[in-house]
């Protein structure tokens, strides 16, 4: 698993790693002034006893530890068996994914990501011209009328009891967070997010992680994404968002005809949902370019504090790769 050697078989390169050979390079020469100025940093921090550049030396330079993050979202694997592709440990090859991992979403044309879903971060004008933020669509394309949103969910384990809740070392009960968790729709626990994207397929937004059991529309309505949407500016979404034009008067709804039980639809309901389907492919597309990454699609084994950033640097990726087969985008 080395760079040089991978990249000479660019189609093996991007079945690794999600990126081709000129966008690994590229990603890497912005990834680099990140990860110096966060090591140095690191060794000028209060409390460190040994001078600089004392102790063991890394064993993987920035290029490979880019490497090493991309084949762990792009195929999820465990972390022993990177431990054996890199030559590492595998306690070393986590501690080196999750130290790279704030630094990659901010190398990278992520979308506004809020971290919680009572606040977002709102973040100031940037002199680079890649668009990391829905500020930065809308400043880019100021004609941009058309948003549509879609939440999606993956397994996640059943929560547990923690140590000190209820008396006795075996209290008996659930926790509190098992139905919190607990989706009827998959029939089981899940953890749900809620992206935005551009009719051209770029997502500008990311809801914070939500419980599975939250409804798609209070999952829009906490994640503050209407507050920031320009007045007048349409908003598309499936049959789950039914009755979004309460919520949000001074915006365009346009949601599909739900059929109602023992009823059918006419033919102009019928005709109407198909050409709404063909604007809101948009998502469905993106969601299958993020979910190629199993990290965001198959059972979620890490912290639950850190799935919003596994998302947000897996959409910053299908970004950059979009933006290079959409040069309105870059």
């Amino acid at each position: 698993m080395r760079v040089e050697r991978l990249s000479q078989r660019p189609r093996s390169f991007e079945s690794f790693c999600g990126l081709s050979p000129s966008e690994f390079r590229e990603l890497t020469t912005q990834l680099e002034p990140l990860w110096e100025r966060a090591h140095r940093r690191s060794l000028l921090r209060e409390g460190r006893q040994r001078r600089i550049g004392a102790g063991r030396q890394f064993k993987l330079d920035v290029p490979h530890r880019l490497l090493l993050t991309l084949v762990y979202l792009r195929h999820s694997l465990p972390m022993h068996l990177l431990g054996v592709l890199f030559e590492m440990d595998a306690v070393n090859v986590c501690r080196n994914i999750h130290a790279l991992l704030p630094l990659l979403e901010q190398a990278l044309p992520a979308p506004l990501r809020a971290r919680t879903l009572n606040t977002q971060k709102t973040e100031g004008a940037t002199s680079q011209r890649r668009l990391r933020t829905l500020e930065d669509v809308l400043e880019a394309f100021p004609d941009l009328a058309d948003l549509i949103v879609n939440g999606t969910e993956r397994p996640r384990g059943q929560p547990k009891r923690k140590k000190g809740d209820g008396a006795g070392k075996k209290a008996v009960g659930r926790p509190k967070d098992k139905k919190k968790f607990y989706s009827a729709k998959k029939g089981t626990h899940t953890l749900k997010t809620q992206i935005t994207v551009t009719p051209e397929g770029h997502i500008v937004h990311l809801s914070a992680t939500a419980p599975g059991r939250l409804h798609d529309m209070k999952l829009l309505k906490q994640s503050r994404l209407l507050p920031r949407l320009p007045r007048g500016s349409r908003l598309w979404g499936d049959q789950g968002y039914t009755g979004l034009e309460k919520l949000c008067p001074q915006h365009e709804v346009i949601v599909p005809r739900k059929r109602f039980k023992g009823g059918c639809l006419s033919v102009e309901d019928r005709e109407l949902n198909r050409q709404i389907s063909k604007v809101r492919i948009a998502v469905e597309n993106a969601l299958c370019r993020v979910k190629k990454f199993r990290v965001c699609r198959e059972f979620y084994r890490n912290a639950p504090q850190r799935h919003g950033l596994f998302w947000g640097c897996v959409t910053g990726l299908v970004n950059l790769r979009h933006a290079s087969r959409a040069p309105q985008f870059t």
